[in-house]
């Protein structure tokens, strides 16, 4: 009988450990999306307003504002949480996430109008979906002069730009734990000035970077939005993030906007893909979809109407590191919801497979 016991106890604790093994060796995943979530406007009238004509600016701010109003941020946010409730992405990188405020003409307190992120999240929340706003980095932050809707009175307007990283919220710390997280803007040499009414602008950029451990083993997801109007900032902030955040040993996933044509590269279209892919980094779309185009962007114009010469793919999805094996990679928001689109720009789903 002490036999039988004995063995019987041997055999429970060899199963034991074989269970434990299995689960130690399972793979490990990672479900990423990144998604502009557009401002609803692209400024083409305020960067083609006369600048030594205060009407014209004054009305191009209005046209301006009220384009974004007009765009319907909050819905088109219910969009973009339809796109993550169908992908449940474990982490989300978002690019252009859009306050618009207004009050009294040359007030310096004004009222939020519509918040592009709390929109998100209460559509996440409606759907029964857990993410939280891990990291959200405050950039250009602009208040100027407009006119009200009907043309007659003055009025002051904001419009606050915003990255931000989402997490999944209903995961085990074995699954997905948060070891660090860090967040910087670029440097004043590398930040384009906007004159407007009178005014130097700088539009801040900058960058989130997310160390994450998963079953014991830490990775790195890094978003950024970089400059569009100019190749040579664009190329300067591309090799900030190289110094900064993309300068790690950690097995890293790159995915924003970087406004950087992958389609047909040049510097021109904006430089920062031909750095990155030079430095190592591997374009995951173009690794699983060699002859597809994946183009992202402008899926609509806005303004004046007048877009690229061609359609560009910019919202990438770049990995360095050998220990990061792409699954999947996808595009979302391809076509209008309810008769609204939910942004000008694709989203890009992807699913990896992580080395132990």
């Amino acid at each position: 009988m002490i036999r039988k016991l004995v063995s019987l106890f041997v055999v429970l604790v060899l199963l034991s450990a074989g269970v434990q093994s299995v689960s130690a060796c399972a793979p490990r995943q990672l479900d990423v999306m990144t998604r502009n979530m557009d401002a609803g406007s692209d400024f083409w009238y305020v960067l083609t307003a006369d600048p030594n004509n205060p009407s014209a600016i004054l009305v191009a701010i209005t046209q301006t504002y009220q384009e974004m109003l007009n765009s319907n941020i909050a819905q088109r946010a219910d969009g973009i949480a339809a796109e993550i409730q169908r992908h449940h992405p474990d982490m989300v990188a978002l690019q252009e996430v859009t306050t618009l405020s207004s009050g009294t003409y040359g007030s310096t307190e004004l009222t939020v109008v519509v918040s592009g992120l709390d929109s998100l999240m209460a559509a996440l929340q409606a759907r029964g979906l857990h993410y939280k706003a891990l990291m959200v980095q405050k950039n250009a932050d602009i208040s100027l002069p407009a006119l009200d809707a009907n043309y007659q009175n003055m009025i002051q307007v904001g419009l606050t730009d915003y990255d931000a990283v989402l997490v999944r919220t209903d995961l085990s710390a074995a699954d997905l734990k948060v070891v660090k997280k860090q967040a910087d803007h670029f440097s004043a040499a590398a930040t384009l000035n906007f004159t407007v009414a009178g005014q130097s602008i700088p539009f801040l950029r900058g960058w989130i970077a997310v160390d994450v451990k998963i079953r014991g083993k830490n990775y790195r997801f890094v978003t950024t939005h970089l400059e569009t109007f100019s190749p040579d900032y664009q190329g300067a902030q591309t090799n900030e993030l190289l110094s900064g955040p993309l300068a790690t040993d950690l097995p890293l996933i790159l995915a924003g906007d970087l406004n950087s044509d992958a389609h047909a590269p040049s510097w021109e279209s904006g430089p920062a893909y031909g750095i990155l892919t030079s430095a190592g980094f591997m374009d995951i779309w173009s690794d699983i979809h060699p002859n597809n185009a994946g183009f992202t962007w402008p899926l609509f114009v806005e303004d004046s109407g007048i877009g690229p010469s061609a359609p560009q793919r910019i919202d990438l999805v770049l990995t360095h590191g050998s220990d990061i094996t792409p699954m999947r990679v996808v595009r979302t928001g391809l076509s209008p919801r309810n008769g609204l689109w939910s942004s000008d720009h694709a989203g890009v789903a992807a699913d990896f497979r992580l080395r132990p």
